[in-house]
């Protein structure tokens, strides 16, 4: 771990300058952005079927990565925030870090919507004339508006050290003792504001989902809920992860003590999204279809698809496992190894979700719904069941989008002071009032 060379009153930089390995690694960024923006110039031109996008499939890779993103962004919000709205100072070295995390997530989901559209043009639309019965309106509403708080809640946060260090980013903020204490009831009202924000954006990406009747497995009320868990599930491992990455690489500090807590909370809500809320999403379903005691058994301990058993064993069971055991709780491996299998878990989760839902159509006799693509002759433009592969054109865009957020995250560790020189400031009490 690096020593600290940073200013006594401005805060600690996670990066100081960026060496050979800093300067390889935003080239590396550099190319995979240029890779993606080439490749969806290319889908614009040639259109959604570029993709694998059809009539049948309607959302995909695009779609998936949004979703898990929002998560992300939304889950890591949740565990910065909750501790200076509760009054623990535990947690103060993890809360930048973590709101610039968030914004760098949020930042990647917004993005995602664009190459989704047919007409991505046309995306003022969405204020010029919203239709405020999709609820693509309300989630384009709030992620917008939760992206400009992330920024806003992260100023806020840094620029006092931000003001000590001499940078242009306080914006004539000044670094005294009173706005000090000002800014710390300030961040107190913005976390309490932060975690319904965060709440309500993820809910809403899940009603998304659950208010589309025609399609049994996503109209459910426990969608928002599970999407919620999701969330926390994979924005604290990606915290975790990102974190101890961290810790090892840059100035940033994570102490031990507190990684094995955070590592205990994760196998939490892993045992609560991956145990209960998965047995009460599919034992219904699986009553529903059989009325025998094994058909049923089957159909809730079986999943349906490989995408079900790398999320459940591989997202869930290995990761729980590795946390259950104290001894293996304090290794920064095994936490690291269990947060990225979580992620992992949740990303198999969306792509089940996204197939369950679009893999059978709704018109099950023939000649069913176009596909939307002629195949030549010998074939059919009809089908009764959906194919989706994404295409080496939807990969491109997306790990280039990916490869922006990862750069806001490290240009962030560079120009933010991600940790206060004294992380055991006073915390607020109800109301915001100094303990």
């Amino acid at each position: 771990m690096a020593a600290d060379t940073s200013a006594d009153r401005g805060g600690i930089l996670a990066v100081d300058s960026f060496g050979t390995l800093g300067k390889v690694w935003l080239g590396f960024l550099g190319l995979l952005i240029l890779g993606g923006a080439v490749a969806w110039f290319q889908q614009i031109q040639l259109g959604l079927a570029a993709t694998g996008m059809r009539n049948v499939f309607s959302w995909g890779l695009y779609i998936m990565l949004f979703v898990l993103f929002v998560g992300l962004s939304a889950g890591g919000l949740i565990i910065s925030s909750a501790p200076k709205f509760f009054h623990s100072d535990k947690y103060e070295s993890l809360a930048r870090f973590g709101v610039l995390l968030s914004l760098g997530c949020i930042a990647v989901a917004g993005l995602m919507i664009l190459p989704d559209l047919g007409r991505p043009g046309r995306i003022y639309q969405f204020i010029t004339s919203p239709d405020f019965r999709s609820p693509m309106v309300w989630d384009f509403a709030i992620v917008l508006l939760y992206g400009l708080f992330n920024v806003g809640y992260l100023w806020l946060l840094t620029r006092r050290d931000l003001a000590a260090r001499g940078s242009s980013l306080a914006l004539g903020v000044k670094d005294t003792i009173a706005g000090r204490k000002r800014d710390r009831k300030l961040a107190f009202w913005s976390a309490a504001f932060a975690l319904p924000l965060a709440v309500m954006l993820h809910s809403v990406t899940g009603w998304i989902f659950a208010t589309q009747m025609g399609r049994g497995d996503w109209f459910s009320p426990l969608v928002a809920p599970t999407f919620i868990a999701k969330a926390l599930v994979s924005g604290l491992g990606l915290l975790l992860v990102a974190a101890i990455a961290a810790d090892r690489l840059t100035n940033f500090e994570f102490d031990a003590e507190l990684r094995t807590r955070l590592g205990k909370f994760l196998g939490v809500f892993l045992a609560i999204h991956v145990v209960y809320l998965l047995a009460a999403e599919r034992l219904p379903h699986a009553w529903a279809s059989n009325f025998e005691f094994w058909a049923i058994t089957s159909g809730f301990l079986i999943g349906n698809t490989s995408y079900f058993w790398l999320w459940t064993v591989v997202g869930g069971a290995i990761p729980i496992a590795l946390l259950a055991i104290p001894s293996l709780r304090k290794q920064a491996w095994a936490v690291f190894v269990a947060g990225g299998l979580a992620v992992f878990g949740v990303v198999f989760e969306g792509v089940r979700l996204i197939f369950v839902g679009y893999e059978s159509v709704n018109i099950s006799l023939a000649p069913g719904v176009s596909v939307g693509d002629y195949g030549g002759l010998g074939s059919t433009i009809w089908a009764v069941t959906g194919v989706y592969t994404p295409t080496l054109i939807e990969i491109v865009v997306s790990v280039g989008l990916m490869a922006l957020g990862a750069l806001i995250v490290t240009l962030g560790l560079r120009i933010v002071p991600v940790q206060s020189k004294s992380v055991s400031e006073p915390t607020m009490t109800d109301g915001g009032v100094e303990k």
